[in-house]
């Protein structure tokens, strides 16, 4: 469906008054604070599009390159959010829990935008800034270990997988967000293993979470 400059690409029954509202709010995306430790003051939350509530994710530049042009980028084939609402796709049906894919829309050929559209997941917090007891965390990992063992199984590696990155759901429930840029056929689960836990380690360290997490996130791999 066309509106204005943007594509919407979505499996939803779409009215051409709720494709306007979901564009109308795409600006607004971009105005938004990312300093969250997973960046999601940027997402954008409407209720009531084709009966579902909807979060939408913008992809936008980071580093020193997004100092000077953060809301476009380069690239030609399929858009980021294409790639990672795809992935999702992939991912339904197995024992890794991520929010429900609902499409994207893509504005531009050369200077590029895109924005993935999902269903909300209900949650206060991530795993980074849960109130959880250390019984709460051990029943949370015991959830995310079946989760990251079919990550293993089907050689996917979630490049930026750490606290930030798993929301809690109000069930107690761990879902993983952001798979931009993941990168799949991965068959060397060991070397895919140690790949998650560095990265998990290194943003413990940088946001200065609780050691525990890095030591309990390590176990479970190695029981894997």
């Amino acid at each position: 469906m066309r509106i204005g400059p943007y594509t919407i690409t979505s499996p939803l029954p779409l009215t051409p008054a709720e494709a306007s509202i979901l564009t109308e709010a795409l600006p607004l995306t971009t105005m938004q604070s990312t300093a969250t430790l997973g960046g999601r003051g940027s997402l954008q939350f409407i209720d009531g599009i084709a009966g579902k509530h909807v979060a939408i994710k913008p992809y936008l530049r980071g580093g020193l390159m997004g100092k000077v042009n953060r809301k476009y980028y380069f690239g030609r084939g399929k858009s980021r959010a294409a790639r990672e609402c795809e992935l999702l796709d992939r991912l339904t049906g197995t024992e890794v829990s991520t929010p429900t894919p609902l499409g994207f829309i893509e504005s531009g050929r050369v200077l590029r935008r895109c924005w993935l559209l999902m269903e909300t997941v209900p949650h206060d917090h991530t795993l980074a800034s849960a109130p959880l007891t250390e019984s709460q965390k051990e029943a949370l990992f015991a959830r995310l270990a079946p989760q990251m063992k079919a990550l293993l199984d089907l050689g996917i590696h979630h490049v930026d997988l750490h606290p930030g990155n798993i929301i809690v759901t109000h069930k107690g429930l761990p879902v993983l967000i952001d798979f931009d840029k993941a990168r799949i056929g991965i068959e060397d689960k060991k070397a895919l293993s140690e790949l998650y836990v560095k990265r998990w380690a290194r943003a413990v360290i940088k946001h200065r979470l609780p050691e525990s997490l890095s030591k309990q996130f390590a176990r479970m791999m190695a029981k894997l």
